[in-house]
């Protein structure tokens, strides 16, 4: 049943208005792609990620994690080992940089498009529920492209492809898939597309700015 390969950690409560969020995956963007990691002691924070989730939290932007875990599906892990993985996660964060929640799924690739696995929507969507999020304001960083089609279906205003973890793979079918919906006349309402090298090259200004827009 979906219920036990979909968890969520929410680490603060519902906000007194609709508010953006920066959505952030977690294998490759926020620490290091170990491919189907299960050990803590391996846990690796990203360049820049610290930075970034401290600076979003100083403007007021709860940042999610979103973090597809075909382990599970596939038996190479359990739930305990996710859990351990993300407690060692935001132990390397810090207190400065909090996060908001970690939305989990550990389904495979044979899943429904109607669950939690990315490139659906679902779990961006379950946090704007829980949380009062504005996706029409909020940002996603990844580095799959199965993240930033989540964040496209979900309707968040900006996806960034970062090139660590799986990004320099994926970055031409990123391109390819941008350039697809620009075709289709997809992107009037589509998320703009930002391209990074890394985590340290995001656009700081963007959170002020969001932090102050009513």
């Amino acid at each position: 049943m979906s219920h036990n390969r979909e968890r969520c950690s929410l680490h603060i409560g519902p906000l007194h208005k609709p508010t953006p969020a920066l959505f952030l995956d977690r294998d490759g963007v926020v620490i290091d792609d170990g491919h189907h990691l299960c050990d803590p002691d391996q846990v690796r924070v990203c360049r820049g990620a610290r930075e970034l989730i401290a600076e979003a939290h100083s403007y007021g932007w709860p940042v999610v994690v979103i973090t597809n875990q075909s382990g599970i599906a596939r038996g190479f892990f359990q739930w305990h080992h996710v859990e351990s993985v993300n407690a060692r996660m935001q132990e390397l964060l810090g207190p400065e940089a909090p996060l908001a929640a970690i939305y989990a799924n550990g389904h495979g690739p044979d899943a429904p498009a109607s669950c939690w696995r990315k490139p659906s929507p679902q779990m961006l969507l379950a946090a704007a529920t829980a949380l009062n999020l504005d996706l029409q304001r909020s940002l996603l960083i990844g580095d799959r492209l199965s993240d930033l089609q989540a964040g496209a279906a979900a309707g968040v205003a900006m996806v960034f492809h970062v090139l660590s973890g799986h990004g320099p793979s994926a970055r031409a079918s990123v391109l390819q898939w941008h350039q697809q919906r620009r075709e289709a006349g997809e992107t009037d309402d589509a998320p703009a597309l930002q391209l990074l090298d890394t985590l340290e090259a995001f656009p700081m200004p963007l959170l002020q700015q969001g932090s102050q827009a009513p």
